[in-house]
């Protein structure tokens, strides 16, 4: 089971992850295992052999006393007992040794019988018992004696514990891969369930809460799955509850900023067109009063301009005339007037309006907001803003805008004091679009929205 990212994703890159220590302790236990299994089955061979050479050395002596009662009644052993005595050499674990009396027939002491090639160097030394050896002196005719001596061999019970221990061993690592095999196919599943779980929970932290968890055939995870499926349905309702409070609200503003704007214009203009056309009158009439008339007439102009940027920020009206476009350039135009140290550049390309739709207003506003900001805290010297279609193959077009600038920039993970960005944000959400904002201290501002095409507010 390779290690996955449960942990890869997580924030912490030098994190072992869950499912690596899971492997690593399993796979050290089925070492464990196998290295206590293979140190016991040496230990087991050792103490067979032992047994098995010593028991044989055993019944040989016990036959040689049986022989030699035998023949307490009778004459001591010949040579024809000592020859049926050395036959015994060929039989298995055994080395017979016999010393006669000088002129008798002697058996010098073989060498020992080495262990088969098929038997490792290692485990022939590991098993290898300490040497046993049994001595009997017996006499013989003649009145002398001769000397038995017993020698065990190992030899061929080394081969048969070898062969029994592969075995032991074999079986025992077979054990070891299929344990170890079904824990991985275990967990491997059960680590699946986790890896939907946390695409789950990044689809949440991106704000899609429309996915939801498939049922899990293990307990734990299905109840996972029903509490997560249940937040991520009361988070969407939520949020398509604030959509539509915020949408709301917006409409409002912008029909009070629209009411003001005509009472601006209707009341406050007429007014001050009265009062100038008053001023006017009263300056044709004679020259006793033309200085008062002069300033009246100049205050009069001055209110006029102040009512016109006031009616322009509450309410574009050229956006209702002309459009979205010829509104930014109007826009556009003001705030180059207003600060000639800042470059602006705009730039909108053909269909944008027949595309935006309601989202007229709201793009007119992200861009004026924009602005703002960069007046206000970028110390830029250029700002670039950008209108674009972006042609989608399900039919599905959308706007793109983009305002960007080279001033100071600022670190995204700050908190923002001000609400100009959280007020962008709001809007794009209404809208159903994208909101990103790249920016590092030092190298500017990038804001980036994409809004489907028709503007309807979700």
């Amino acid at each position: 089971m390779a290690a996955t990212g449960v942990g890869d994703k997580d924030g912490d890159g030098a994190a072992v992850s869950l499912r690596f220590r899971l492997n690593l302790m399993i796979g050290l236990t089925m070492l464990l295992i196998i290295g206590l299994g293979f140190v016991f089955a040496i230990l087991n061979a050792r103490r067979s052999v032992a047994e098995e050479v010593a028991s044989t050395v055993n019944l040989a002596m016990q036959l040689i006393e049986a022989g030699i009662a035998e023949r307490r009644g009778s004459d001591p052993p010949d040579q024809a007992w000592l020859a049926q005595l050395r036959s015994l050499d060929r039989t298995r674990h055994l080395r017979i040794h016999i010393d006669q009396p000088p002129g008798g027939m002697h058996q010098g002491a073989l060498s020992p019988v080495p262990t088969s090639r098929e038997v490792p160097a290692w485990f022939g030394w590991a098993v290898t018992p300490p040497a046993g050896v049994a001595e009997r002196r017996v006499p013989v005719e003649g009145g002398a004696e001769a000397m038995i001596r017993i020698e065990a061999n190992a030899g061929d019970e080394i081969v048969e514990a070898w062969n029994e221990t592969q075995g032991f061993l074999l079986l025992l690592l077979v054990l070891a891969v299929a344990i170890y095999a079904l824990v991985h196919v275990t967990v491997g599943r059960a680590f699946r369930s986790v890896g939907v779980i946390l695409e789950g929970l990044e689809n949440i932290d991106k704000g899609d809460f429309g996915k939801r968890l498939p049922h899990f055939p293990l307990p734990e995870f299905a109840l996972i799955s029903r509490a997560f499926n249940h937040m991520a349905a009361t988070l969407e309702h939520a949020r398509e509850e604030n959509r539509a409070l915020t949408q709301q609200s917006l409409r409002i503003q912008e029909e009070e900023r629209r009411f003001l704007a005509q009472e601006l214009h209707d009341e406050l203009g007429q007014s001050v067109t009265a009062i100038k056309v008053m001023a006017a009158t009263l300056r044709a009439a004679g020259e006793q009063h033309k200085e008062a008339v002069e300033q009246i007439m100049t205050i009069c102009d001055r209110l006029f301009g102040v009512v016109r940027g006031m009616m322009r920020r509450l309410r574009p009206t050229v956006l209702d005339e002309l459009g979205l476009s010829v509104s930014l350039e109007d826009l556009v135009e003001t705030w180059r007037q207003r600060h000639p140290e800042l470059s602006l550049a705009f730039d909108c390309e053909a269909g944008v309006d027949e595309c935006a739709g309601e989202a007229r207003i709201h793009l007119f506003r992200i861009v004026q907001e924009g602005l703002t900001n960069i007046v206000k805290h970028a110390g830029a010297h250029r700002a670039d803003i950008g209108l674009r279609l972006l042609r989608g193959g399900d039919g599905m077009d959308q706007v793109l805008l983009e305002v960007a600038d080279d001033g100071r920039g600022f670190e995204p993970a700050q908190p923002r004091r001000g609400f100009g960005l959280l007020g962008i944000r709001e809007r794009v959400a209404s809208l159903g679009g994208q909101f990103e904002l790249r920016t590092h201290p030092g190298r500017g501002v990038v804001l980036r929205v994409i809004v489907p095409c028709g503007g309807t507010v979700q």
